[in-house]
């Protein structure tokens, strides 16, 4: 199993973030349930009964599917939120104080980091160690990741704009969305939010534009995927800005939340 822990060591991961290909599988972690992603499909299974649905479920489907069926695997965490810290800033014996603004982990063990060389930052994060234990039951080999760091890959991949001199990016989760404002092609903050209403969606959105000062003129508001639940919150934001793009990722617009809560990210791979 390759992972990162506070006492491990990972090897440096390329800027570009993989899309599922065939004879690959990833593993998609969520509070309250699963999403079992290949280049072909994406089915979510619920967790009622957390470990105990996520080691049955999985036992199941590799009954199923056995695992000489896939060459590669990886596991990606949407549990808790994420922080960066710069790479030259780094210290591992601080990634619980890092965290601590967001959640406290249970153990140790719990703490995890993917190192963006390239980018120059590392981005730290909690997983429960008990779920290692239940996924080495099945899988023999497996890369974990978090979300937050294929999204900030993807995000420096589409802040290029030669128009704006600022981009808010806002990637949808069930329940929550991530925000990411880049200049001239470098991200100057980003952060997760809680949302459930469109008054909240609003409130976190202008609150970025007025703390950083944005001019309406020059920056431009980029959705990553037109996911439909979420139309009236495209409307409603159409009423006061009117520089705003669509980044269809593939997948996007076919999946609904039933079969992943974050669907933008569903085809990505470690």
């Amino acid at each position: 199993m390759l992972a990162q822990t506070e006492t491990g060591q990972r090897s440096l991961m390329p800027i570009n973030n993989k899309l599922l290909q065939q004879k690959d599988l990833s593993i998609h972690l969520f509070g309250d349930g699963f999403s079992f992603c290949t280049a072909s499909n994406t089915d979510y299974i619920q967790t009622s009964n957390g470990e105990e649905d996520l080691r049955q479920a999985l036992k199941e489907y590799f009954n199923y599917y056995p695992e000489g069926n896939f060459n590669k695997f990886s596991v990606v965490s949407f549990l808790n939120p994420s922080t960066f810290v710069p790479l030259t800033l780094f210290d591992k014996t601080e990634t619980k104080r890092y965290l601590s603004l967001y959640n406290k982990p249970k153990k140790k063990g719990d703490i995890h980091y993917d190192i963006l060389e390239e980018e120059n930052q590392v981005n730290v994060y909690s997983h429960p160690n008990s779920l290692f234990t239940i996924l080495e039951a099945v899988v023999s080999k497996f890369e974990l990741i978090h979300y937050n760091t294929l999204l900030y890959r993807a995000v420096l991949e589409l802040g290029t704009s030669e128009i704006y001199s600022h981009q808010l990016f806002i990637h949808f989760h069930s329940k929550a969305m991530d925000l990411y404002l880049v200049k001239e092609g470098k991200i100057i903050f980003n952060n997760h939010f809680t949302v459930k209403s469109k008054d909240e969606f609003l409130y976190y959105v202008f609150f970025v534009i007025e703390q950083f000062d944005l001019n309406a003129t020059e920056f431009e508001l980029v959705f990553l995927g037109k996911i439909g639940v979420f139309d009236s919150y495209y409307q409603i934001v159409k009423q006061y800005h009117q520089h705003i793009k669509f980044e269809a990722g593939r997948l996007t617009e076919s999946l609904s939340l039933s079969s992943h809560q974050a669907p933008y990210l569903a085809p990505y791979f470690s």
